[in-house]
């Protein structure tokens, strides 16, 4: 990462592609983590939701809280196979960008 000077003589970052596969990676990972952790919510609410049909209360108590998680899921699942994309995309070209400095 090279630092440039700008008209307010602050530096200016810059990010190679390497960089940003690093992020890329973390938020994909980071994303990950969450997804897994709205299965287990689900899974936990589906037990509760079980159990407390047992005692008589009405599973549709539960239709809102079940529809929110399947929505957040689906936005983990895309999220997660977007930074998978982007980290990929910046890692090969990074690769490329090392392999063009030692020719």
């Amino acid at each position: 990462m090279s630092n440039q000077i700008n008209s307010k003589n602050k530096p200016l970052k810059s990010y190679d592609a390497g960089d940003m596969s690093d992020v890329y990676g973390i938020a994909h990972e980071s994303t990950e983590w969450l997804s897994t952790l709205l299965s287990q919510i689900k899974k936990e609410t589906k037990n509760l939701q079980e159990e407390l049909k047992q005692q008589g209360i009405y599973e549709g108590h539960f239709h809102a809280v079940s529809k929110l998680l399947d929505l957040s899921e689906f936005m983990a699942d895309e999220r997660i196979a977007y930074f998978k994309r982007l980290h990929t995309e910046h890692a090969q070209e990074w690769e490329a960008d090392k392999k063009a400095v030692t020719l």
